[in-house]
Formats: structure tokens, sequence, C-alpha cells
């Protein structure tokens, strides 16, 4: 009998495969949802489960999602694996796994770039201020008597010394307590949440404009402020850091206390430090008198001069603010975020 060879293709793909399993980076079970306009996570899960009431799961399982009533058209939805379809849903794993496979046999599988969008909504990340940030304007008042603002209300806004025009974007957000030193329990800063942004669509006079709302990425009310703010891409080209650099986690987005995989985490030191947009950063525990034990690795998004933005790409364990990070180079990367898709 004539036995058969597993090509290196093959073998490739098996070990990817293997890996997507393990790290939980690849879409769950290979299989997805494109967001339609007026798609829910309730919708999605009666959809392809029957079970509506699967949609915190569905949650759980998509942490990018800032609102569940609310999905943005295009986004992708990773499906649950450990629940059957009760309907056929699009499977890109053989997709996902020839093409990180190609990157992986091409050596420097990130010269292209990474695209991050599976990982976070990067417009909504928001940003690390060792200031208040002052407002620009506020909203005024609303045609609608909800309490809650959401897409496309009408709206009535003031901008102060500035003059707008009908279709400016102006981004909603709000400023945190002030946060502490982790380790010192010093004043640190303030985290910058954005909340979405409002579209100018005519002037009024002394400073007041009509506007809409036009997208949200938590709750938006009447006094909530305004700012200019340019969200980051989500294409990611890798940088390396300049040299040996060390930080540590100041806080996160939302100021959640437990960290893992896809949390945005704010770091101490920006470009003044040498921290750039596309460095990557292994999450350390130190331990006296023995190897420091890597626990997980971020991936910087954007940086300002003294602060910068990450996401959590892997997390072997929970840690918190306050975690040690140390910037190393793409080629020390591990390979399975290769699995990361490039950019298009």
């Amino acid at each position: 009998m004539r036995k058969r060879s597993i090509g290196t293709g093959m073998l490739v793909a098996l070990i990817v495969l293997t890996i997507f399993f393990l790290r939980g980076i690849a879409i769950a079970g290979g299989y997805y949802h494109i967001v339609q306009e007026g798609d829910t996570l309730w919708d999605i899960c009666e959809k392809y489960y029957g079970n509506p009431w699967l949609w915190p799961k569905l949650w759980e399982m998509n942490p990018f999602v800032t609102n569940p009533h609310l999905l943005k058209p295009g986004d992708k939805i990773n499906l649950l694996e450990d629940v059957p379809l009760k309907r056929p849903a699009a499977k890109e794993e053989e997709k996902q796994v020839a093409s990180s496979s190609a990157q992986m046999e091409s050596g420097k599988w990130w010269e292209k770039g990474l695209e991050v969008s599976g990982l976070t909504q990067v417009r909504s990340i928001g940003y690390f201020s060792r200031e208040p940030l002052d407002p620009i304007g506020a909203i005024v008042s609303s045609d609608t008597e909800r309490l809650i603002l959401a897409e496309r209300d009408k709206i009535v806004v003031r901008i102060d010394d500035q003059e707008m025009r009908p279709g400016d974007i102006i981004w909603v957000y709000r400023n945190s307590e002030e946060v502490r030193y982790p380790t010192t329990n010093s004043p640190s800063g303030f985290v910058i949440s954005i909340l979405g942004n409002i579209k100018i669509t005519k002037a009024l006079k002394q400073g007041l404009y009509n506007a809409v709302v036009n997208e949200t990425f938590k709750d938006i009310r009447v006094g909530d402020v305004l700012t200019r703010y340019n969200p980051v891409s989500p294409c990611v080209v890798p940088t390396a850091p300049p040299g040996s650099v060390k930080t540590e986690i100041l806080a996160t987005k939302d100021l959640v206390q437990i960290i893992g995989q896809f949390a945005v985490v704010y770091l101490d030191g920006g470009k003044d430090q040498g921290i750039n947009r596309g460095n990557l950063f292994e999450v350390i525990k130190e331990r006296p008198g023995l190897p420091d034990l890597i626990i997980g690795y971020v991936l910087i998004l954007d940086s300002q001069p003294d602060t910068a933005t990450g996401v959590v790409v892997e997390a072997k364990e929970h840690f918190y603010s306050g975690a040690k990070l140390r910037a190393i180079g793409w080629e020390d990367a591990p390979r399975y975020l290769a699995a990361i898709p490039p950019c298009s």
C-alpha cells in the first residue's frame, strides 16, 4: 500500500489551524456574520441559532462591539464556536489558513501591515491625557424627548470661538475622573472616552449650529461636550522600537480593572519616550531570582507625546493596571500573530 505524505503547505495549514484554536485570535470556529443595516446581536442569534437570548454570550465573543443594539454595517461578528448553527454561515477558515500560511512561509509576515478592526473598534479607542481636555463646545438641545440620543437624531450644538461648516464632523467625548499611578497612587492623568460624533448641518447664530448625531459608541446625551479628534486607521504597519523601551499600563478604556485579550490599554510614555504606532510590547511578570514570565502582548495603535494607546493581542492570563511592558522587535514576535489579517 502506498503511503501518503503530507505536503509542506498542508503541514503549515494544520499548524496554523491548531494555533488558531489554542490562541483564540482567529475567527471562532471559522464562522462569521457581516453586519447589515439594522442588525443587532439579538437578531443575529435568532438567525443562526434560533435563540435570541444567546446575545450576551455573542457580545462577550466580540469585545470590539460597544453597543449590541447599534452595530456598524460592514463589521465582522465572530459566531459562537460551541453552539450548533441553525442555518449556514460564511466561513473564512480556509481563506485565513491559506493567507496566514503564505505569510508565515514568506518570513516577514507583518510587512504589509495588520488589519486590527477585528480586534477592537479603532474609532472609539480614545486616549490618555495628562490634563483634562478642554471642550470646544457642547450639545445644547435635541428634537427628541429621549434621554439618550440615537444616530440621526437632530440636535443643536454650541461651538466656541470656531467657525463650522455644513458637513464638519465633531466628536463627543467625556473626561474620566483623575487616574492615579497604580504603583505610587500619585496623579497620572485622565482617560478621554470617545462617545461618538455629530455632523454639522446648518449655521444658526451666535455660535449655534444645527447638527445630527452621526455615529454613537456609547450613550450620548444633551450636555455632553465636543472636541476635534482624529481616529486612527485600522491598518497598523508594524515598526521597530528605537531601542530597549520599558513602560507600564496606566489605565484601560472604560477603566475596566481586569485586563484580558482585546482590551484597550493606555501606556505611561509616548513618542517622546520612543513609543510609536506599530510597536509591539510583551507584558511581563517579574519573578525575583527567575527570568521574567511573558504573559501577553500589546500592539500600539496610537501614540501621543507622553502617552500611547494599545490593544492586547494576546493574554495568557489576566493582568491589571501597573503591569510592566517591554518593547520587542517584530522578528521576535510570536508567529501565531500572523493570524491577524494583513491590510487589504
